[in-house]
């Protein structure tokens, strides 16, 4: 019968913590996480900005058809009576005064021919609203078309 002796000294070698190559991978993979986490979170704020901005775009465009709708044939036909170049601020401080480092949108207002023909050229017409503005150094636009016709909305609004 053999009896194995063991020492104070390897008794302790076999119960040693991890070694330094497994505390350096360790750490690789907490460093990756942690890397992975901001990331996530810098993605989802981006996405968040971006749908506020493109929500107060559609607000703005929305705002903007609803006034130039009520208008009646005579207006939309008048030279110069629809202003065509118009700027609305991100955050509407109800000043006409913009803060210098404010994002600006900037739109336009056209009105086209209908393009069905002839027949209902006299009768209807296309109108474009365009929005733009510059966000994150990206030009960013949207566009929003209805038509107008001279026996519309307007005719039914007590003036």
């Amino acid at each position: 019968m053999e009896l194995k002796a063991t020492t104070y000294k390897q008794r302790l070698s076999c119960k040693s913590g991890f070694t330094i190559i497994e505390a350096m991978v360790a750490m690789g993979i907490v460093g990756l996480l942690v890397v992975a986490l901001y990331a996530g979170m810098t993605s989802a704020m981006i996405s968040v900005r971006l749908a506020r901005e493109n929500h107060r775009a559609t607000q703005i465009m929305v705002e903007k058809m609803e006034v130039l709708r009520l208008f009646t044939w005579d207006q939309i036909n008048t030279a110069d009576f629809v202003p065509t170049n118009f700027t609305a601020a991100y955050v509407d401080s109800g000043t006409t005064n913009l803060p210098a480092n404010s994002m600006v949108y900037t739109g336009t207002v056209s009105f086209a021919v209908f393009p069905a023909g002839k027949n209902y050229s006299d009768f209807l017409k296309v109108m474009n609203l365009n929005l733009t503005w510059t966000s994150g150094g990206i030009l960013r636009t949207r566009q929003l078309s209805t038509y107008v016709g001279r026996y519309g909305i307007q005719n039914y609004v007590i003036q």
